[in-house]
């Protein structure tokens, strides 16, 4: 069977609604991260948290697609180190977004930050969570975001300087 030439049309739509929401939970999270203890951050909490259960049901579908759907292989005029490097990004991009669901859910759970936000009891929040999820949580954000930031560069390389029209496969047109 030969590599079809683009994605799925559930993937292509799996893949951009992925990447809202990952922009959606990071910038929650960097709100989340400056705003002092009130009600607003309980408020903020339960978005970033929402989402990033949606982000994750996301992530477990991405991966069934995976199996489901044969994908594009990689052009071999790209040589070994960018398809390579290609593979590693994309392999971040499933990994950091599965650390990150976990260990925030790990951290809710444990921290009983759902729990704290469900009751409104913004004055029990913890100033500093110190459980191992939340540095694994703090850890594999910055991991996403500089994943991303090299897919989105590496679209863009070959978009304008490779000019393969590499993006042309995940467009649903």
């Amino acid at each position: 069977m030969s590599s079809p030439h683009k994605y799925s049309r559930p993937t292509i739509i799996l893949h951009w609604l992925f990447a809202v929401t990952i922009i959606a939970v990071f910038i929650l999270g960097k709100v989340l991260a400056g705003t002092a203890i009130s009600p607003d951050k309980l408020n903020i909490f339960m978005a970033h948290a929402g989402l990033g259960g949606l982000t994750g049901l996301f992530l477990i579908y991405r991966i069934v697609l995976l199996f489901k759907h044969a994908r594009p292989q990689p052009d071999p005029d790209w040589g070994v180190v960018m398809i390579n490097l290609s593979k590693l990004v994309h392999l971040l991009l499933y990994l950091a977004p599965l650390a990150l669901v976990i260990s925030g859910m790990s951290m809710s759970l444990f921290a009983g930050l759902m729990e704290l936000a469900i009751a409104g009891n913004w004055q029990a929040w913890p100033e500093n969570i110190t459980i191992a999820p939340a540095a694994i949580h703090g850890l594999a954000a910055p991991v996403l975001l500089a994943s991303v930031a090299l897919h989105v560069i590496a679209a863009l390389y070959h978009q304008f300087v490779l000019k393969d029209n590499l993006v042309a496969r995940m467009k649903t047109t």
